[in-house]
């Protein structure tokens, strides 16, 4: 992500010294520096009215990489996976787990295509704007990317609450201490904190962190899948039937009895824990070759973190006998009882442990992504002092102070844990947020016409069928999602949706006036170029090089 070719780069004089005029300066550093597809993506950047301002570091190992280490398959399951039991039993831990990923895969190849044909940071908000009608453009960019900001606080709450709920179940099992929700929400901003402070260090230093934390949750996943059922059988255990796993639904919930409804809240855990997929696509700017790489590390996240979260739950599944029992548990959380069960308080409570200090550090990395977003849209004027908030600092490759921004108001929305349903407000907040944001680009690319112009990564023919299938599975997904957690509950989580939609509208009518929204003339004419060329030629390169070459040349 650059600065608005507007409004220039604070921190291009921080950039190396050369014997060149500024001019051509500027166009070594757009150029010079990268090669192939890098030259042609900073060259895209330019054509969409930016200055590119990140190093492009990041590559589809990384990307990948930040996915599993915020995601954590194995925690965020035992965090989230009483979704699954009390509401279908067995069935949640396998078609619970099943059905959902294969309904949100178009989704994942839809969001795919949209990065691959526009690889900015600004991801949805951007998208939506670019592919709505041009009358509607401004607007529906400053109210989507005004949501999109306070929908990245909430999800930014509910992972660090995950967090340190996991933390504080731990301690809970070792230490027999009950941690109360003011506690928890102070452990909550502590980790916020710690994500804050990590942002300290440079991309390239953050990037091996996010390596090394998802090589050791992926190997936790795949030691726990082994050790796990071989002291079952140590202990002479009977495994539960595959009949039993597959085949028997069993709602223990009181407070919605009904299948119609118990199913879709089944499928909450996945929705929160397979939802981190979006992570390459809001880091396209600080990664190489990016039309090509961050689809890929969309799709292979995705699937990835599908797959060890299968193996995970059907582990769990046929290593519980007594399924009555442990939906019962009164801490909450019964998979933490299942593991305990098995290994005893003292090595579960040291697994664990250590598994939560990892998921913790690369929880991080989620503040990495979303700050991106938040300085995207500051780039665009669309944050009082944008030229402030968009700044990309130099040492870092981080937007310092959007991150400070995200985190004051992501210390707001954890005030919700105080509430007596703390885990599903966060938790469901954050879901329906995501889902919003999700659909807006893929609702307007099925009429757009030829303001849609795919990239390297594209379906063809099916292309329009998979957005459309996507709309219709996130419009299952936010309405069954909308649900109280009972019945007799207020509905906190739509309420808070609300009120974010209206503060967004209210934002526009009052606070527009310094918006400029995407850069029309630009957008066409990178549509232009992209139509009458082959995509990945030297013409098309050269176009793109020329263009950054123009752009900062008139600038």
């Amino acid at each position: 992500m650059g600065q608005s070719l507007h409004t220039g780069t604070a921190d291009s004089a921080q950039l190396t010294p050369t014997n060149h005029s500024p001019d051509q300066q500027s166009i070594d550093l757009t150029t010079a520096r990268t090669i192939g597809g890098d030259t042609i993506e900073n060259g895209a950047i330019s054509a969409f009215g930016y200055v590119p301002a990140y190093r492009r570091v990041l590559g589809t190992l990384v990307s990948v990489a930040i996915v599993l280490a915020l995601s954590s398959p194995l925690g965020a399951i035992m965090i989230s996976g009483s979704y699954q039991l009390t509401f279908a039993g067995y069935w949640g831990l396998s078609w619970g787990w099943i059905l959902p990923n294969i309904m949100m895969l178009p989704q994942v190849i839809a969001v795919a295509e949209l990065c691959s044909s526009m690889p900015v940071n600004g991801g949805f908000y951007w998208w939506a704007a670019a592919l709505a009608p041009d009358r509607f453009a401004r607007p529906i960019a400053f109210i989507v990317g005004w949501f999109n900001v306070l929908a990245l606080a909430t999800g930014l709450a509910a992972f660090a609450y995950a967090v340190a709920a996991a933390l504080g179940q731990t301690l809970t099992m070792a230490t027999d201490y009950e941690f109360s929700l003011a506690e928890l929400m102070g452990l909550s901003m502590g980790v916020i904190t710690l994500w804050a402070s990590l942002m300290l260090l440079r991309l390239e230093n953050v990037s091996i962190v996010m390596v090394a934390t998802a090589t050791f949750l992926g190997l936790s996943c795949v030691g726990f899948m082994v050790a796990l059922p071989v002291t079952h059988s140590m202990q002479g255990l009977p495994f539960a039937a595959a009949a039993d796993v597959f085949g028997k639904f069993t709602n223990y919930s009181p407070d919605w009895p009904e299948t119609g409804v118990a199913v879709p809240f089944a499928f909450y855990g996945v929705l929160f824990v397979n939802s981190i997929w979006t992570a390459p696509a809001y880091v396209a700017e600080e990664t190489h070759d990016a039309r090509r790489q961050a689809p890929k590390a969309i799709l292979e996240s995705f699937l990835c973190t599908a797959v060890l979260g299968l193996g995970v739950c059907l582990v769990f599944a046929f290593c519980i006998n007594d399924m009555d029992t442990i939906v019962a548990d009164e801490s909450g959380y019964p998979l933490f009882a299942v593991v305990q069960n098995h290994w005893g308080r003292t090595a579960t409570s040291a697994f664990l442990l250590v598994s939560t200090v990892f998921s913790t550090i690369g929880g991080s990395g989620m503040l990495l992504t979303y700050a991106t977003q938040v300085a995207a849209f500051a780039r665009d004027g669309g944050l009082p002092y944008s030229s402030y908030v968009s700044r990309v600092h130099q040492r870092t490759n981080m937007p310092m102070i959007a991150t400070c921004l995200l985190v004051c108001l992501t210390y707001l929305f954890l005030l919700l844990a105080l509430s007596p349903h703390a885990s599903d407000v966060v938790y469901s907040l954050a879901s329906l947020a995501s889902l919003i944001i999700w659909a807006t680009p893929i609702t307007f690319r099925l009429f757009a016409g030829d303001r849609w112009v795919p990239g390297p990564f594209y379906t063809g023919r099916f292309s329009w069928s998979i957005h459309l299938v996507g709309v219709l599975s996130s419009a299952y997904f936010l309405i069954t999602r909308a649900f109280p957690s009972t019945k007799d509950s207020v509905p906190l989580n739509i309420i808070v949706v609300l009120g974010v939609l209206a503060v967004s509208l209210i934002a526009f009518f009052f606070g527009s006036d310094n918006f400029k929204g995407l850069d029309s003339a630009a957008l066409q004419a990178w549509r232009h170029n992209n139509r009458h060329c082959i995509e990945g030629s030297v013409d098309f390169a050269d176009i793109l090089r020329q263009s950054t070459v123009d752009q900062m040349v008139n600038k």
